[in-house]
């Protein structure tokens, strides 16, 4: 299933301003950072956002973003593992880190400059940010090998000596 390829550079302020929905994808191959991450930059990342204005004034994106069956690697082996990314998101745009810092804890600040969003920055960004911590197979089972296990000698202990010396009292 292949989705409309969402346009590079969007203008946040009139889509909020007239409260559109778009939905379309981004091609994996695209998010730099996001792929730094992963074993393969094969597949879409599937992309719905919604641009308003919330009661303040400020143009606000909701939306989510998601792509399954995505390459990352085991923590445990380091062969890959396939899983699904999901990430919703709540962005306010802001022209200057003054407005980021009066922001309600319920947006994340997107810093716009020269008026254009880049739509794969945004999502780049987002995906990174949904990454699991640890990802692993459910059944996944290392092998190691320690080698040979060598014998330890007990060494004398050197306080012996003062511990006589306290039980002349």
């Amino acid at each position: 299933m292949f989705e409309t390829e969402l346009p590079r550079f969007l203008d946040p302020r009139k889509l909020c301003d007239g409260q559109q929905t778009i939905t379309g994808a981004v091609e994996l191959s695209t998010l730099t950072g996001f792929c730094s991450y992963l074993q393969s930059d094969q597949g879409q990342v599937s992309v719905q956002l919604h641009f308003s204005r919330d009661n303040a004034h400020r143009p606000i994106i909701k939306g989510s973003a998601e792509i399954k069956n995505v390459q990352i690697s085991c923590q445990r082996c380091l062969d890959a593992v396939s899983i699904d990314i999901m990430g919703d998101m709540s962005v306010a745009i802001v022209l200057n880190e003054e407005q980021a810092e009066k922001l309600p804890t319920e947006y994340d600040p997107w810093l716009l400059e020269d008026k254009k969003l880049d739509m794969r920055e945004l999502i780049d960004h987002e995906m990174i940010l949904n990454i699991p911590i640890v990802a692993y197979h459910s059944d996944c089972e290392v092998a190691i090998e320690y080698g040979h296990k060598e014998t330890v000698q007990e060494k004398p202990n050197p306080f012996m000596g003062l511990q006589a010396l306290l039980q002349k009292d």
